[in-house]
């Protein structure tokens, strides 16, 4: 009956395959020739196979050791996608990031901070869920995503929230507009133009209506929409004006006029993650680069 062998004889034996000698397979696992001819010995003898022969004084493989071979080398693939997978895990936590986000931090943020964690961690799979803050909110709930960025504040005792920008709303009008020289627009400068506003369901639209009423203004004729990238794009075109956070509006700067909103509308970035469970080694490493990249934001606004 054959026995079974051990990892260090069948790493001998497929040295020896790939290099040729077992002076060769010695160097190459850092250890002895005598000891790698005992390890073929004794694969030989456990398995009562002749898998070498000596041909004009170097080994020749025979056609069972060509078989186990192929066998073996199968098995070496999957330990050496294993060990792949515990070097990335080692650099860098799971090796792969979940993110959520809602759309307009999907374009106007998350890319300036994805782009120089890749250059960090080259190995890591993202996977960036882009919809409403409801949704993300269910995310998180059900750990699907790691972390989620919003301007919503989840009141929520299973969430922690950390606010990692401060913003307020800005508002975008086409370059050619007559409130375009001016520094800031008060919401009573937009009474007489054509607003472009998001869903009724979204939080930043029931704000400004709530802001609106109690400034005694009439809201006038509207555009609604479900994007904020969707409102900008058709201020842009000349249909109106809109009402946005800067991080989306940040993306058309070459195409818009974006002034500040008065009265403010707080629209900072929120950073949340379950409180159930501690964040991966690989979301704390985004966390922390999140963290840096709003504090170097934050020097450059006050220099």
């Amino acid at each position: 009956m054959s026995r079974p062998l051990n990892f260090q004889q069948i790493q001998a034996f497929k040295a020896v395959m790939e290099l040729g000698t077992t002076t060769r397979a010695a160097q190459f696992l850092n250890t002895t020739q005598p000891s790698v001819s005992r390890r073929i010995a004794e694969i030989q003898s456990a398995t009562g196979l002749a898998l070498f022969e000596l041909h004009r004084g170097r080994l020749r493989p025979s056609d069972e050791a060509k078989l186990l071979y192929r066998t073996i080398q199968k098995h070496f693939q999957g330990l050496e996608s294993i060990e792949s997978v515990i070097a990335i895990m080692r650099r860098s936590g799971t090796g792969v990031l979940r993110l959520g986000s809602t759309p307009t931090l999907g374009v106007g943020l998350l890319p300036r901070i994805v782009k120089p964690f890749l250059e960090r961690y080259p190995d890591v799979h993202i996977d960036i869920q882009t919809t409403t803050s409801r949704q993300l909110l269910d995310y998180l709930h059900q750990d699907l995503i790691d972390l989620a960025f919003t301007t919503s504040d989840f009141d929520d005792d299973e969430i922690e929230p950390l606010i990692v920008d401060r913003s307020e709303a800005v508002c975008v009008l086409p370059l050619d507009h007559p409130l375009a020289h001016k520094d800031s627009i008060h919401l009573r400068d937009l009474g007489q133009s054509r607003i472009l506003s998001l869903s009724d369901n979204d939080e930043l639209a029931m704000r400004i209506a709530a802001l609106m009423r109690e400034n005694a203004l009439n809201q006038g004729v509207t555009i609604e929409t479900t994007s904020s990238v969707t409102i900008c794009a058709l201020v842009s075109a000349g249909t109106g004006v809109g009402i946005v956070n800067p991080y989306v509006a940040s993306t058309f700067r070459q195409q818009l006029a974006v002034r500040p909103l008065l009265p403010g509308l707080d629209t900072s970035v929120r950073m949340s993650s379950p409180s159930r469970s501690a964040p991966s080694l690989l979301a704390r490493h985004f966390m922390e680069l999140v963290r840096s990249f709003s504090s170097c934001a934050h020097s450059d606004a006050n220099a």
